[in-house]
C-alpha cells in the first residue's frame, strides 16, 4: 500500500468515527435535528436499541431518540477505541461506549429527579459510502453493564415506545 493510499484509509476511518463523535455530540448538547441525522444515517438506516427494538429511518431515529433523551435533564456519552474496517463503500466499525444519564425532573417520578444512570456498552456499526460520502446503515448499542438510579423506569419506556 502506497503513502496516499495509507493516507486515504486514515482520512475514511476518522470521517467514519467522526459520524458517531458527532451525532452523540449533538445528543449531548441537545442540538439533535434533521440535518444531524442526514449528515449521519442512510435514508433507510436502521438502530437497534440495547432491548433489541428497531428504529428504521432518519425520520424515526429523530423521533425516537429525540423523545427517549427529553427524559434526561443531562447525557454525556464518550466514544472510544474505534476499530474501523473498510471494504471497497463498506464498512464495520465497533467502539466503546460510556453513557451517562441524568434524569430530568419529573413530576410523575419525582423519587428520579437528580439522579442518574451510567451505561457501558460496545457500538457496533455498518457504514456505506453514499454520495461519496459516508453514512451509518445500521448501528447496534450492546450494554456490558449499568449502574444506577431509575432502571426499571427505563426499561418500561423502552416498553411502551414499541407499541
Amino acid at each position: 500500500m502506497t503513502m496516499e493510499e495509507q493516507l486515504e484509509e486514515i482520512i475514511e476511518r476518522t470521517q467514519i468515527a467522526d459520524l458517531l463523535t458527532r451525532y452523540f455530540a449533538a445528543v449531548d448538547d441537545k442540538r439533535l435535528d434533521l440535518d444531524i441525522v442526514e449528515a449521519t444515517f442512510t435514508s433507510d438506516a436502521k438502530i437497534i436499541r440495547p432491548d433489541g427494538s428497531e428504529i428504521v429511518g432518519k425520520e424515526n431515529i429523530l423521533d425516537g431518540h429525540k423523545k427517549s433523551f427529553a427524559r434526561f435533564k443531562a447525557t454525556h456519552h464518550v466514544i472510544t477505541n474505534f476499530i474501523v474496517d473498510i471494504n471497497n463503500n463498506m464498512a464495520v466499525l465497533r467502539s466503546n461506549i460510556i453513557a451517562n444519564h441524568i434524569w430530568a425532573d419529573n413530576e410523575d417520578s419525582p423519587a428520579l429527579n437528580n439522579k442518574y444512570f451510567l451505561a457501558d456498552g460496545v457500538f457496533s456499526a455498518r457504514a456505506i459510502k453514499v454520495n461519496n460520502q459516508w453514512r451509518i446503515s445500521e448501528l447496534m448499542n450492546n450494554v456490558v453493564w449499568r449502574t444506577g438510579d431509575g432502571m426499571k423506569e427505563m426499561l418500561d419506556f423502552f416498553k411502551h415506545s414499541k407499541k
